[in-house]
């Protein structure tokens, strides 16, 4: 009973928390971007708290299990992106002063490409938030026990709850919890994996001997490749990330809080990759239900109250995820379509209108989830950054470092074609 309790008092009194955040929001830009105010480590804490969740901890450590090393492309290409975008693109897009990505654009391509840029590269969105109910859907059924409908209906529950109180500032407060929570858990348990495999070239031999691949490369150098290069692209190519230096205090900060986040985000994936392989050594029986080896692990390796607190804060990680990409969705939804039509802009209020869009889109999410429970955490991600990034990042390229260059207003058809193509590419694959 211990268990349960410490479990939901953890979860509860985080999603008070964020709603404490959320008292003062008049409009829509305060709800997006909390006033243009966030420190670098805010900026910092927006970008952690959504990009670190399922696909990092629980989605890593499954395909650890499954591949070895080459789970560790999520956060090191997420990593990799922050570096990117704290480097060569914070500027440009915090000196804007825009709201969305597509906005952005918009102003070198037009109206049109801003709406059809928006729509693809909020699909793409919509497609990692799946991957965080999945993720989701492992530790619900860890705990409790609940059929997999159960738990993702009451992830879709907790997400909403998450964002339609604080906003980009309940973001913020989230990924902060998460960024300790997270590291405090993975040192910890690759910590005991470590100590259980007897160090850490016992614990490659013992793998090498299970006939695994340890290679960056062990599904395939071209897949892994194109899943790297997803991640970097779709990175810098996300609203919720891209929203985060939009709402940086300066330019200094905006560059500040993504070099930090940087820095922050690929050793998680390595401390999942050691706890994976591990069970991949230990216990051969998870290949069945890959995505239960983290929530096993922790129950296994913790005294019940400490594991149900460390599992409380995981699944804050992964619904986390989930609530600041559907944040991001709905800023696109609002600032780039619904924001245009004159008649709904003035019947309501901004902030009702992007509440609103959080719902649905957390509704339509459930049903996506509850139509792919056989499918790799993963795998979701990766397809989902692909698509984000066709949408956006050539044009972004092209904006940020062309930006006066005649010839780059008629590369529009191209960019319009390129989501296109990737998806036939995928289909293809």
């Amino acid at each position: 009973m211990l268990y349960y309790v410490i479990f939901v008092v953890v979860f509860v009194a985080v999603l008070v928390l964020s709603t404490r955040t959320g008292r003062g929001l008049a409009t829509g830009t305060d709800f997006a971007l909390s006033g243009r105010n966030a420190s670098s480590a805010d900026v910092a804490w927006i970008i952690i708290g959504t990009l670190v969740g399922g696909a990092s901890t629980v989605g890593t450590v499954q395909m650890a299990y499954l591949y070895g090393f080459a789970a560790w492309h999520f956060t090191l290409g997420s990593g990799l992106a922050c570096l990117i975008l704290g480097l060569f693109f914070a500027r440009a897009l915090r000196e804007s002063e825009s709201v969305t990505v597509a906005e952005y654009l918009g102003q070198q391509f037009g109206p049109r490409f801003r709406t059809y840029s928006s729509i693809v590269a909020s699909s793409g969105m919509l497609m990692q938030i799946v991957a965080q109910f999945l993720a989701a859907t492992a530790l619900l059924s860890a705990v409790f026990g609940f059929g997999h409908v159960a738990a993702i209906t009451l992830s879709a529950l907790l997400t909403l709850g998450m964002i339609v109180s604080g906003g980009i500032a309940g973001a913020g407060l989230v990924g902060k919890l998460k960024c300790f929570l997270l590291y405090l858990i993975m040192l910890l348990c690759a910590a005991i994996a470590l100590y259980g495999a007897g160090g850490w070239e016992a614990l490659l031999d013992a793998a090498r001997a299970k006939g695994m691949d340890l290679s960056l490369f062990s599904y395939g150098a071209r897949a892994a490749v194109v899943d790297l290069g997803s991640m970097i692209v779709g990175v810098l190519s996300t609203q919720i990330y891209l929203q985060a230096l939009f709402s940086a205090q300066s330019v200094q900060t905006a560059c500040r809080g993504a070099l930090l986040s940087a820095a922050l985000t690929p050793p998680l994936g390595l401390l999942g990759i050691i706890v994976g392989l591990s069970l991949r050594v230990s216990t051969p029986e998870l290949a069945g239900d890959t995505a239960r080896a983290l929530p096993f692990f922790i129950n296994r390796s913790f005294p019940p109250a400490v594991a149900a607190f460390f599992l409380a804060g995981l699944l804050l990680a992964v619904l986390g995820t989930g609530a600041g990409l559907a944040l991001g969705v709905s800023t696109n939804i609002y600032s780039d379509l619904l924001a245009r039509v004159t008649w709904m802009r003035r019947r309501w209020n901004s902030m009702v209108i992007m509440r609103t869009c959080c719902f649905l889109i957390v509704l339509l999410t459930t049903v996506l989830a509850w139509l792919s429970l056989d499918t790799a955490i993963l795998k979701w991600s990766y397809v989902a950054m692909g698509l984000r990034g066709t949408a956006v990042f050539a044009g972004l390229c092209l904006v940020v470092f062309f930006p006066r260059a005649p010839w780059v207003r008629p590369l529009k058809p191209i960019l319009f074609a390129l989501p296109v193509l990737y998806l036939l590419f995928i289909a293809l694959r």
